[in-house]
């Protein structure tokens, strides 16, 4: 792996790094064992799974396995990659309990966890489970919240904190993250949402074509340079199934959104064991895409 481990903070930004995405819906827990045994020995940097109470597919009676309980499972069974959940809806619990949730996995996993948060978009799943669904304009307010509460409770002995959404008093919050910090990652295009990854976050999940994610990119660095911040320091990552369908479309794929400024690629692998394409991918073409990006 380039660079070596980052655990805690962003690699340099002209590394290129991988991962996979493997939504839990309709995965049998073996099969997400193996899936992530492979991350965890071809070299993959990262692992994620998502935060979903059932299955996003037609047939909401699929299997689905719940994120953080499965984060702190493999925390436990891996060593070397980063794993998260793509991403965490900040509605689906209290954001302290969250946090703290977060930074248990972040011991287990001896500081590989990157904290994938976002202001929650499944109404239905709100509904089926009784969680309040507030309009857009209040979720992204108490989206805010969440990320400052965050800051204050990692950074701080004792947290007071009165928001018009959430509130702390005298909270205390240990243990701290191994690192002292955990990777926030947020994905959004979102105006206000954007102000708030350029306040906050540390990795950016962009989507769209590569036109669409450079244009994107921009308006997240003009949104850095508004709160006064370098917008190099929010590593931009995409998560994707494109490209999966060769080696050549893998490669273009990369070559494209590299262009367009990505520098994390995460790729949504399909159900079943992992097939022969893939594994050609992880095992021979990233490795040559790793080579090519530090210039060897």
């Amino acid at each position: 792996m380039i660079g070596g481990p980052t655990y805690g903070k962003n690699p340099p930004n002209d590394v290129v790094q991988f991962g996979i995405v493997t939504g839990q819906h309709w995965r049998p827990l073996e099969e997400l064992r193996e899936q992530w045994d492979f991350a965890e020995e071809s070299g993959l940097d990262s692992a994620w799974a998502f935060d979903h109470f059932f299955s996003l597919r037609d047939d909401e009676m699929g299997p689905c396995l719940d994120g953080w309980t499965l984060l702190g499972a493999m925390a436990e069974r891996t060593k070397r990659i980063q794993m998260g959940l793509m991403v965490t809806g900040l509605t689906h619990r209290n954001p302290a309990i969250l946090l703290k949730q977060a930074v248990t996995v972040d011991h287990v996993s001896n500081g590989r966890l990157i904290l994938g948060v976002g202001a929650s978009w499944n109404e239905r799943e709100h509904e089926a489970y009784g969680i309040e669904f507030p309009s857009p304009k209040v979720r992204v307010d108490r989206f805010g919240e969440a990320m400052e509460m965050f800051r204050q409770l990692e950074t701080q002995e004792r947290t007071t904190f009165n928001g018009d959404h959430y509130s702390l008093d005298n909270a205390p919050f240990e243990p701290k993250p191994v690192h002292g910090h955990m990777p926030i990652l947020v994905g959004s295009r979102g105006k206000r949402m954007m102000r708030f990854i350029a306040q906050y976050a540390d990795q950016w999940d962009g989507t769209g074509t590569p036109e669409e994610y450079a244009e994107h990119s921009a308006r997240l660095d003009d949104a850095c340079r508004e709160v006064g911040r370098d917008p190099s320091e929010i590593r931009r990552c995409l998560t994707t199934d494109a490209g999966l369908e060769s080696e050549d479309a893998f490669r273009k794929h990369v070559a494209d959104y590299r262009a367009a400024g990505v520098q994390t690629f995460l790729m949504r692998i399909p159900t079943g064991p992992v097939n022969t394409t893939i594994r050609n991918i992880v095992e021979k073409v990233i490795p040559e895409l790793r080579d090519e990006s530090s210039g060897n």
